[in-house]
């Protein structure tokens, strides 16, 4: 490079011109665009409407998983039900000294009072492990639906479920 009468360039010498009210622009712009990509969107679902699939979440997972529950295996665990809009206890199997025992894809009770008869219920114990622990949030068309479960139960709630898999006994 060449500068003027043949000197050449000192090395390290900018060929653009430097302004100095580009930092603070700069520094605005930024500002700006983190702004708009951090800002909380808020709730995008419509008002009034409820999320519609299930809801997992695996607190425990055992090192070993040697059989997940499917259909038509016997199994043994212990849960806890809340009502999600109170938080209030409806139901438990924690107060007997035995685990809650059930065929998993039958439902032998037509008042639907069993948690084997929920849908989502069903579907959340479903390929789980023993020793593990889930918390399983139903919405209200896969739980007990517009018309709840007189008394504890009110219509269109949503259930949270605690749920410990102690055993399970396969058959197939």
């Amino acid at each position: 490079q060449v500068l003027g009468a043949g000197r050449p360039a000192p090395l390290g010498a900018m060929p653009l011109k430097f302004y100095g009210i580009s930092v603070p622009i700069s520094v605005v712009l930024a500002s700006m665009y983190f702004y708009w990509i951090t800002r909380d969107k808020g709730d995008r679902r419509p008002k009034g409407k409820q999320f519609k699939d299930l809801d997992v979440v695996v607190h425990h997972k055992p090192t070993s998983c040697k059989l997940q529950a499917g259909r038509g295996d016997l199994l043994h665990l212990h849960y806890t039900g809340y009502l999600k809009s109170s938080g209030q206890q409806f139901e438990t199997s924690r107060d007997q000294s035995e685990p809650y025992v059930f065929k998993l894809g039958t439902c032998n009770d037509k008042t639907k009072a069993k948690p084997e008869c929920i849908k989502g219920f069903e579907k959340g114990v479903s390929g789980m492990c023993a020793g593990e622990k889930r918390k399983v949030t139903i919405p209200p068309s896969l739980g007990y639906g517009k018309k709840g479960r007189e008394p504890d139960i009110p219509p269109d709630d949503s259930l949270v479920y605690h749920i410990e898999m102690v055993d399970i006994d396969s058959f197939n």
